[in-house]
């Protein structure tokens, strides 16, 4: 099965350079990668240039029309792949994923869509796997296809599936709102409720870095602010039940209370601006 990644990236390239090197290394080689470039024009053409003797990549760029939802759909648009797939510009791929995918979709033609999971460590070539023996399942419900972790491990079979979503672009980093987050899992709404099924299968996993820094200034409190926000919007927007955004709401509110106690200023900021931003998305429509 022919696979497309859309990558949409900007001021990244040490990332993007991992990234591209890990795909060099995949035993699956039937791929094509669509970058949508944000950054300015013409500074992230040598960075790809070596690559394409290696596989295709179509490099779509789009200095002056910035933001994640936006550039995604872009790259939706050149896609030619049977599976269809959007991974971070900081993560990467150990060598047998594609294949496993791959694999996966080829025995199991029930399944729509499969995620997998991430693998948490230092941005190294190697992160260690740990045992992890459990069986895949259905999500069988909006509430856990919400927790859907990223795109990054998501794969839509295509091309009805592929057709059944479009990120929001009022949604997402780089949109200009309010809402700086909850544009994937808008788009894995859109799919679920489009009669489509989501399968987990822990044996695809990619590799990303953990983001554990805090920043205890103001704009961090923006940020955190606006990634609330997003994701509570998106929760409103498609129905997911009270409870869990009360849930949600609590733990971000005693997290930021516990961590000024234990003296973690810096992260009782972020869990402060989390808790606001909760609360503004849900009743923002």
């Amino acid at each position: 099965m022919k696979f497309s990644l859309v990558l949409a990236t900007v001021d990244r390239t040490d990332e993007v350079e991992r990234f591209l090197i890990s795909l060099e290394k995949q035993t699956h080689k039937d791929f094509e990668l669509i970058v949508v470039d944000q950054n300015p024009e013409g500074t992230f053409a040598p960075l790809l240039e070596p690559h394409k003797v290696n596989f295709p990549i179509v490099h779509l760029e789009r200095p002056d029309d910035r933001g994640v939802s936006k550039s995604r759909n872009a790259g939706i648009q050149r896609a030619t792949g049977e599976v269809l797939t959007f991974p971070d510009d900081d993560c990467w791929y150990p060598p047998e994923l594609l294949e496993t995918v791959n694999n996966f979709m080829k025995n199991r033609p029930d399944v729509d869509t499969v995620s997998g999971r991430m693998a948490h460590g230092p941005a190294e070539p190697k992160v260690e796997l740990g045992n992890h023996a459990e069986e895949g399942y259905f999500l069988d419900s909006r509430l856990k296809v919400a927790q859907v972790p990223g795109p990054w491990g998501l794969f839509v079979r295509g091309p009805e599936a592929q057709k059944a979503g479009i990120f929001d672009e009022t949604l997402g980093p780089g949109a200009g709102t309010p809402w700086g987050s909850g544009e994937d899992t808008d788009y894995y709404l859109q799919v679920y409720e489009a009669g489509f099924n989501f399968f987990y299968d822990p044996s695809v996993v990619v590799y990303h870095p953990i983001a554990t820094q805090y920043y205890a200034d103001r704009s961090d409190l923006q940020r955190s602010y606006r990634y609330g926000a997003g994701r509570t919007r998106v929760w409103k927007k498609h129905r997911l039940p009270f409870w869990y955004f009360a849930y949600e709401v609590s733990r971000s509110g005693v997290g930021s209370v516990l961590s000024l106690l234990q003296g973690r200023v810096s992260k009782a900021i972020w869990h402060w601006g989390a808790f606001r931003g909760k609360i503004r998305g849900w009743y923002s429509g």
